[in-house]
């Protein structure tokens, strides 16, 4: 109950300034994320760890009240949504398409490509991977998609999506350079409480993983 009582706390808080709330959650775990491949827009299943933190994120936000529910079409999004309900799907909430680094371990990568690592680490916004996208483009389609999900209700909303697109959104409300990427975890099923509010996003709570305590 304390953990729910914390996060209602933080969605009354954000409707207190006159924001609509929106309730983000990452997806939970797949094999890929254990085994640290990069993996965007590539469709992978929930793991058995994902599966089981999908349930406990269930029992976590079993006593709030929301409006609508939304998720990527992303299968890993998707199902942890639907351990909630019936989601919309939105295509502008898929993750980063990280091109042809898609599916490789993360350590083989870095090795290989040192140098988009190095742009990556001083200033992340305009870095493309080979035939994939930049963080600019995921933030000029997510976004928007999030202010008029945000604008189109008057009460709590939640959203499932993932690690870069929730990222995004935080960095954007807080102002912050995407240099400050690395500092902005979204574990997996994370609940954070983000504001709408006349065109503009706030932050109210992030990275809460009390549920799989």
């Amino acid at each position: 109950m304390q953990n729910f009582t914390a996060l209602q706390g933080a969605i009354d808080r954000c409707r207190a300034t006159g924001a609509t709330p929106i309730v983000t959650v990452r997806h939970g775990q797949t094999a890929a994320n254990a085994e640290r491949r990069f993996v965007g827009a590539m469709d992978v299943p929930l793991d058995d760890v994902g599966l089981a933190q999908a349930g406990q994120l269930a029992d976590r936000l079993r006593g709030l009240s929301y409006s609508a529910l939304y998720s990527s079409p992303l299968s890993r999004a998707r199902v942890t949504a639907s351990a909630l309900g019936t989601p919309e799907l939105d295509g502008a909430l898929q993750e980063l398409d990280q091109g042809d680094f898609e599916g490789r371990p993360a350590v083989e990568v870095m090795s290989q490509h040192p140098t988009i690592f190095e742009q990556w680490a001083r200033d992340p916004l305009d870095v493309r991977v080979p035939g994939g996208e930049t963080l600019r483009e995921l933030r000029e389609r997510a976004l928007p998609a999030v202010l008029e999900l945000g604008s189109r209700h008057d009460d709590t909303i939640v959203v499932v999506s993932h690690q870069m697109v929730l990222a995004t959104l935080v960095l954007t409300a807080l102002r912050l350079p995407f240099r400050f990427l690395r500092h902005v975890r979204q574990g997996n099923t994370a609940v954070s409480v983000l504001g709408v509010r006349d065109g503009e996003l706030s932050v109210h709570h992030l990275n809460d993983t009390d549920h799989l305590a």
